[in-house]
């Protein structure tokens, strides 16, 4: 059973191991080490199981071995559960065994302060000199439902398995992880595999993530994330099971604003991890969930086999009430709930009493206590509606069973549709689902008394089908160049905030036009330089020890006549001497003015998991008080720089707005895949850029100011 992926043949004998020996395992089932024995027989593990205790003859009735080198046989993966202090003299035990894999359950290593984190990186530095590959320390382990395999001592490996299977969960926090798994079989969801990564000494969350992604018998992936080590690698994962149409539905906590840092630019300062978080879990198609419930909502609706092909919506309710409540839920998340064609409408107004209500949300009143087969007819009138992709059915059949006709006929629609129905039936407090739920359900179709989690089940799903569809487009290619890499030689200058015209050089060398400008010493050759721009001009400070020059009261616009610019030359001069007195100023930069155009952001940050991070929004409030943007992991495609073009709340202005033009979309695309070509090309050089503002017009784009911040120093890669 193994993968074609050659990483994820690595942890094969994680989850397939022919052989296991337990160090420190007991009779006593309270202890860690206790308990996996027990487990593995109990659950039916195949292969050989060897405890290792030099203090006991037998566990659980098997010999036991004094250590793992006594054992005379081959031994695939070791469970190690003895005191920290013992753990790395097990490890190099289990190395000179030739033991491929290991689990620590132990703890007292990073978590606990600086010792830890030494000994720590000792058994980090082993696996890496080894080539054993290790999970933890400090970490539940793993279970392999399908073999067996109980490399745990969390109490879920006593829970009875559920049948119907599919789903594969890593997990950072081994405790919140056990709960979502206990809570998962209780609502019938079962799972492949549960791994518990604890301190990622050696294997972190992406290694098992890329197992299951390869894995053949994993249709699902959950996770519980807290944060990634590998940005990269991760895109790299996402993207594979997208292809595979393989939904990954991760629980990334830590949304507050806490580590935010200051940044220079505008961009810097502005994307927040979780910021980036988000729109990573966007550009890669990854489901991004809230909680666990989610997960487990989602994944009976996504092994159903039906995707839902749209996100048009139809509710029918036996309540005026939840069908409004209903309605407004989806519009919440995204769902749309559409008028009903004429066809439909007229079919169940034979059928409903005057007082009911055919728009929808279709009210279906009291009378389908007396009448269920009005249930039959207006569900069927829905799936023949061609505008309406999913149903939601917050219906009763009261006290029928499925031998009743309007629930056969029911079950008969349900299974013989396109669309994509769900059922959400009424549960009194205290009640369970009746007769007829428990029938539709054991036919196939799906059904979850919990109306918000079952709505936002259907929104995820029709999310994901809508990115599977987008992300298969030809534009969602990252286009490379052809060209070769544009020369930036004396341009890109390590460690330094580079001054206006720098980093407008280094912008025109990757094709991102710039607003035409000279650089003057003097009052006289500004004025001098203006007449040769022509009337009218800006004037900036030029320092590099400015990043905003505004807030320094370094610019001055729309000057008219040689006075003016002489003025505003002494006046920013003297205006960046108070801002900072030790500031570098060679002069000014006399600019021409640009009119008639939209201002715009595009900026870019170095995020430390995911590396360039580009940003785009429009200038001026929008970026400065709304915050009003949105970002993208470099590299980006076409699909996705338009995608952060429509993200954005103030979209509408760059459409034309109360008798502007609308701005050309394409160029602002273009410019935001040169600045993903350059950062690229320099993704560990330049720490931070901003082209604020970027001026849109009707046709083209035109740098009028821009700020470039590179790191110390200059990797072998880009020199």
């Amino acid at each position: 059973m193994f993968h074609s992926n050659k990483s994820a043949n690595k942890l094969e004998y994680f989850f397939n191991p022919g052989s296991i020996a337990v160090i420190g395992a007991s009779n006593n089932p309270l202890k860690p080490g206790g308990r996996p024995v027990n487990f593995l027989l109990d659950k039916g593990y195949a292969g050989n199981i060897y405890p290792v205790n030099p203090s006991r003859e037998t566990i659980s009735g098997i010999r036991c071995y004094p250590s793992i080198l006594d054992i005379p046989d081959t031994v695939d993966l070791a469970i190690i559960s003895v005191a920290a202090k013992m753990v790395y003299n097990t490890l190099e035990q289990c190395v000179a065994k030739g033991v491929k894999a290991a689990v620590i359950f132990s703890s007292g290593f990073a978590e606990v302060g600086p010792g830890g984190i030494a000994e720590q990186k000792r058994i980090s530095g082993l696996a890496e000199k080894s080539g054993m590959r290790i999970l933890g320390p400090n970490c539940l382990g793993i279970v392999n439902t399908l073999n067996g395999v109980m490399a745990t001592f969390a109490f879920i490996a006593e829970l009875p398995q559920v049948d119907r299977k599919g789903l594969g969960f890593v997990t950072q926090s081994g405790a919140y992880g056990a709960l979502i798994y206990a809570s998962s079989l209780q609502r019938g969801v079962g799972f492949n595999y549960f791994v518990s990564v604890g301190n990622e000494a050696d294997l972190e969350f992406a290694d098992f993530l890329e197992y299951m992604v390869y894995d053949p018998h994993t249709r699902i992936i959950g996770g519980y994330l807290e944060g990634a080590k590998d940005g990269p690698r991760l895109r790299m994962l996402a993207e594979a099971a997208l292809e595979k149409e393989k939904p990954v539905l991760v629980m990334k906590v830590g949304r507050s604003e806490a580590g935010r840092r200051a940044a220079a630019s505008h961009t810097g300062s502005l994307a927040g991890s979780d910021n980036i978080y988000d729109a990573f879990f966007k550009q890669t198609g990854i489901v991004r969930i809230d909680g666990y419930t989610e997960l487990i909502s989602f994944t009976p609706l996504f092994l159903n086999g039906k995707l839902p092909q749209g996100k048009n919506t139809a509710i029918i309710a036996t309540s005026g009430g939840a069908g409004v409540t209903i309605t407004d839920l989806c519009e919440s998340l995204g769902l749309s709930v559409i008028p009903l064609g004429e066809k439909a409408r007229a079919k169940m107004e034979k059928v409903l009493p005057a007082f009911a209500s055919t728009r929808n949300p279709v009210d279906l009143t009291a009378a389908v206590m007396t009448q269920p087969e009005i249930i039959t007819t207006s569900l069927r009138a829905l799936t023949e509606d061609p505008g309406v992709d999913i149903i939601i059915a917050n219906v009763n059949f009261t006290s029928l069973t499925g031998e009743h006709p309007a629930v056969r006929e029911f079950i008969e629609i349900g299974k013989s549709t396109d669309k994509f129905l769900v059922v959400c039936p009424f549960i009194f407090p205290g009640a369970g689902m009746d007769d007829a739920c428990m029938d539709i359900m054991r036919a196939g179709i799906p059904v979850n008394p919990d109306i918000l989690e079952a709505v936002k089940a259907i929104a995820n799903l029709a999310g994901y089908n809508e990115t599977l569809k987008r992300r298969k487009r030809p534009e969602y290619r990252i286009q490379y160049r052809n060209s070769p890499k544009p020369d930036l030689e004396g341009l890109l200058i390590p460690g330094a905030t580079l001054s206006e015209g720098g980093a407008k050089a280094i912008l025109e060398k990757y094709g991102i036009p710039a607003a035409r400008e000279y650089p003057a010493a003097s009052a006289d050759e500004a004025a001098d330089v203006a007449g040769k721009i022509g009337y009218p001009v800006a004037v900036k400070i030029d320092s590099p020890d400015i990043a905003h020059k505004t807030e320094a009261g370094g610019v001055k616009l729309n000057l008219n006549g040689e006075t003016e610019v002489r003025k505003a030359f002494e006046e920013v001069t003297v205006n960046a001497g108070r801002y900072n007195p030790d500031a570098r100023i060679n002069g000014v930069l006399v600019q021409e003015m640009l009119t008639g155009g939209t201002e715009a952001i595009i900026g870019v940050t170095k995020d430390p998991v995911f590396g360039p991070v580009i940003m785009f929004g429009l200038g001026g409030i929008f970026v400065e008080a709304l915050k009003d943007v949105s970002f993208r992991v470099a590299p980006v495609s076409p699909g996705d720089a338009l995608d952060m073009i429509r993200e954005i709340r103030g979209h509408a202005l760059l459409k034309g707005f109360r008798g502007r033009p609308a701005v050309d979309t394409g160029a602002i695309v273009d410019a935001i895949l040169k600045v993903s070509d350059l950062v690229t090309d320099h993704r560990d050089m330049i720490e931070e850029l901003d082209i604020n503002p970027l001026m849109v017009f009707p046709h083209g784009v035109k740098a009028a100011d821009a700020l470039l911040i590179t790191a110390d120093t200059i990797p072998g890669t880009d020199s």
